[in-house]
C-alpha cells in the first residue's frame, strides 16, 4: 500500500501533464514545434506565446522564395482529437512557399498519437514547389542530394576495395 503523499503526488503530475499552459484548462494537444499542451483555444500557433513570439520575429523571413508574398503557417483543431497543421514549406527544399501561385503538389500525412486513454490525431499538409515536385518520389531535391551521397559513398567503397 502506497503512502498518500507519494499517491498525491502522482495525481498532481497526471492532471498537470495534460493542462493548458496558457489558461489551465484540459489540454487537448501539444503544439508540434513548442511540444507543450494546450487547449483548442490556444491551440493555433498565433494564441499561445512560445509560438507567437517566434512568429512575430520570424515575419520577414517567413516569405515566399518565388514571390515574396508573406506565408502564415498554421495550426488549428476542429475538434478535441483532431488537429491540424500546415507550415506552408516545401518538404524538398525546407523553403516557405505560398499556396496560391507556387504550391505545385499538396499531400496530407496523418499521425496518430496515443496520450493516456485517448488517441490524437495530426494531419499534416506536404507542400512541395515547382522545382521539387517533380522529385518528389525521393524527397525533392534534400532526398535526390540524400540518394546521390549514397550511391557515391557505396560507389567510391566499391572502388577503394577492389582498386589495387
Amino acid at each position: 500500500m502506497e503512502d498518500p503523499i507519494t499517491t498525491r503526488r502522482r495525481q498532481q503530475t497526471l492532471s498537470l501533464s495534460r493542462r493548458c499552459r496558457e489558461c489551465d484548462q484540459e489540454a487537448l494537444g501539444r503544439c508540434p514545434d513548442c511540444h507543450r499542451s494546450f487547449c483548442q483555444e490556444h491551440f493555433p500557433k498565433q494564441q499561445h506565446s512560445p509560438c507567437a513570439e517566434r512568429q512575430l520575429r520570424l515575419a520577414e523571413i517567413q516569405v515566399c522564395y518565388v514571390c515574396g508574398v508573406p506565408v502564415y503557417p498554421d495550426q488549428w483543431s476542429i475538434s478535441r482529437t483532431s488537429h491540424f497543421i500546415d507550415q506552408y514549406r516545401c518538404k524538398g527544399c525546407g523553403r516557405y512557399i505560398c499556396e496560391e501561385l507556387h504550391t505545385r503538389k499538396k499531400d496530407e500525412d496523418v499521425v496518430i498519437v496515443r496520450e493516456g486513454l485517448r488517441g490524437h490525431r495530426y494531419q499534416y499538409t506536404i507542400r512541395y514547389c515547382d522545382l521539387c515536385a517533380p522529385l518528389s518520389y525521393v524527397g525533392g531535391l534534400k532526398g535526390l542530394a540524400r540518394w546521390v551521397t549514397l550511391v557515391g559513398t557505396i560507389a567510391a567503397l566499391v572502388f577503394f576495395h577492389f582498386h589495387p
